[in-house]
């Protein structure tokens, strides 16, 4: 996968960081789930079993098979703007001077800041008991500072010399899942296992140093530095047990990874370019950006330049799918046409690929009618983030719809989260 640099910032103003950029999206692995904001732990069933609980693949209600291609969930979060605002980013050099003002002037201390987290189960398919899939998931984090967005907004302004770049800089990583689960009952009880083998795309972080400023020039030079890391290898073991004590309710608990390693390639690369106040114009962005990616050189270890260092410091930290619980309950009202769902979530190690909230607690409803069925749900890190979310079904179609908003320092962030998927199953369904 290609990394993502700051030089998109660039490359179309602040518009081009909240589109290729990103922090803490949420994400759920399908449109189903996401429709009850993620409380899908006890409902999974067929391919979805897989993602959430593979002990759910021996419970009662299994279809005897499912095929779910394609799917996938995008997720955006922002400080400091809001998605809505994007598309007039890309024209901010027509806004007025007022209106600049205004833009800059409500953009937080930390800077503005914009997460995306793509999650895209390439294929899953259900037999009987037994689970296969492949997924592919991106994760982005970017920052910029207040004064780099006013750069970008109004141009350098001759004689100021105390622009600051702030935290600006971000971070992201690629990776395949390849796994496979099975899951076998025992009475009214069932326990299962997922394997899982990950392959790591790329993993890269970048930063703007702080500038120098040449007064008699009325220019400043700052210092752009990537440094990336391409392949990485890793697996994974989920364990799960789910059991119906009577025939509406459903209850289910796995530990994703409960024992897992992930070992990413340590043959850096970097890519390095000094901008000048010329480089902080739209057009000339563009420049910059063909510049920036045409210096990607392999990093050199008799010789490292002392941005490297400071750039690559933290790379690997955390750079693993934690450790995570689910548990989950689901009932089935008398009239067997709605379900109520009830879901919590844990992170029990500090890796940080999923990039979602540390815990999650997460109710939904879902009511069918023939081969329709909608879905509502909320969701909260007890923490002071919600998600409030929608979904429906229509045959084979799968759509999800969720807006989050949380706490960052002192601002916060918002955003949307779409997932979509193709799903066709057995309507039969084992005993």
């Amino acid at each position: 996968m290609k990394t993502i640099s700051i030089t998109r910032l660039l490359a179309a103003s602040a518009a081009v960081a909240l589109i290729a950029a990103p922090a803490a999206a949420q994400v759920t692995i399908t449109a189903r789930a996401l429709g009850t904001a993620g409380s899908w732990v006890a409902d999974a069933r067929g391919a979805d079993a897989l993602f959430y609980n593979p002990a759910n693949l021996g419970l009662h209600g299994n279809p005897y098979w499912t095929t779910a291609m394609p799917q996938f969930t995008l997720g955006t979060g922002f400080v400091g703007t809001h998605l809505g605002q994007v598309p007039s980013l890309f024209h901010f050099n027509q806004w007025p001077q007022g209106e600049k003002d205004d833009f800059v002037g409500a953009i937080p201390e930390q800077g503005m800041n914009a997460s995306v987290a793509l999650t895209v189960p390439l294929a899953a398919i259900q037999y009987r008991r037994v689970a296969v899939g492949v997924s592919y998931t991106a994760r982005y984090n970017e920052n910029v500072g207040r004064d780099v967005v006013d750069l970008l907004v109004n141009g350098y302004q001759e004689g100021r010399t105390d622009y600051a770049v702030g935290n600006t800089g971000g971070r992201n990583a690629s990776w395949l899942d390849l796994s496979a689960g099975t899951g076998r009952r025992f009475g009214k009880v069932s326990v299962g296992v997922a394997g899982h083998y990950v392959i790591g795309r790329a993993m890269a972080q970048h930063r703007l140093f702080e500038p120098e400023f040449d007064v008699e020039a009325q220019d400043l030079n700052a210092e752009l530095r990537e440094v990336s890391v391409r392949g990485g290898h890793g697996w994974g073991v989920d364990l799960g047990i789910a059991a119906e004590p009577t025939r509406r309710l459903t209850v289910s608990a796995a530990v994703a990874n409960a024992f897992s390693g992930m070992r990413w390639s340590d043959d850096f690369r970097t890519k390095s370019l000094v901008l000048s106040k010329a480089d902080f114009h739209k057009n000339a962005a563009l420049g910059a950006l063909d510049r920036f990616n045409q210096s990607e050189t392999a990093v050199d270890p008799a010789s490292v330049p002392v941005t490297v260092y400071e750039t690559a410091r933290g790379l690997y930290d955390g750079a693993w799918l934690p450790a995570t619980v689910r548990a989950g309950v689901a009932y089935t009202l008398p009239s067997e046409k709605t379900r109520l769902t009830a879901s919590y979530q844990g992170a029990l190690d500090q890796g940080a690929l999923d990039a979602g909230w540390r815990r999650r607690l997460s109710g939904g409803v879902e009511h069918t009618r023939g081969i329709v069925s909608l879905r509502a749900g909320a969701g909260t890190d007890a923490s002071g983030a919600y998600m409030l979310s929608g979904g429906f079904s229509a045959g084979p179609l799968q759509l999800g719809l969720a807006r989050t908003s949380e706490p960052r320092e002192s601002a916060r962030s918002s955003g949307w989260t779409l997932a979509f998927g193709l799903t066709a199953r057995n309507l039969a369904v084992m005993p």
